[in-house]
């Protein structure tokens, strides 16, 4: 891994999930209604999902289980990562870039698609991302972009928020540059961490802005 590190607001761009035309069947529960509006989910979605924004594995029964196309222009707009009910499908290009690095405790699923009659398969290719992977790795004290969120009352961890209209920076050590090549931070919120490598290939497929990739500094730089 080189010695850059770049972090991602991808969790915090709404247009990878919103308006796709797609209904999302879970394990358990019959398909969601077509419509373009969230349909309300319980509180053990909620939990898996806030599991998958902090980089833990998720089991494939607290994934969707299947989605379908109910409005193929809409679903025609789709970027090459898309959210389903919260949960990351990728395909195309990305998934050929995901495919050849190291996702550590992460995985790419092969996900069924269905066209709008819930029974022919859309055509492609479809994967969910599952996470796995967490470092700890960012230097909060360092990293004049961040600022205290929430303390966990079960363990008493703080955790951390980026200040998006901060124009600064985030420092990580040097460990940062060890292990999979995405990942997320134990104690920040609502970022995702890639690896110069990985980022320089989403560059290249042309999805650096859906990802919202900014460069964080390594400590030993930043003295």
């Amino acid at each position: 891994m080189s010695g850059k590190v770049w972090m991602s607001s991808l969790f915090s761009n709404s247009n990878v999930g919103n308006k796709l035309g797609l209904r999302r069947q879970s394990f358990g529960s019959g398909w969601d209604p077509e419509g373009h509006a969230p349909p309300p989910v319980g509180q053990t979605v909620v939990k898996s999902i806030t599991r998958y924004t902090r980089g833990e594995r998720l089991s494939r029964n607290e994934m969707p289980r299947a989605a379908a196309v109910w409005d193929e222009k809409c679903f025609a707009r789709a970027y090459d990562i898309f959210s389903v009910g919260g949960v990351y499908c990728v395909k195309g290009s990305l998934y050929d870039v995901l495919a050849n690095v190291d996702l550590g405790g992460g995985e790419l699923i092969p996900f069924p698609i269905y066209k709008a009659d819930l029974k022919t398969r859309y055509p492609g290719k479809f994967y969910l991302l599952n996470f796995g992977s967490q470092k700890d790795t960012i230097l909060p004290e360092r990293s004049p972009k961040l600022s205290k969120f929430v303390v966990e009352k079960e363990t008493g961890k703080q955790y951390w928020k980026v200040d998006d209209w901060v124009d600064d920076f985030v420092t990580m050590s040097a460990d940062s540059l060890k292990g999979p090549d995405i990942w997320v931070e134990a104690v920040l919120y609502n970022k995702i961490f890639l690896s110069d490598m990985l980022a320089q290939a989403i560059d290249d497929i042309g999805l650096s802005d859906v990802f919202q990739l900014e460069e964080c500094r390594i400590a030993e730089d930043a003295q």
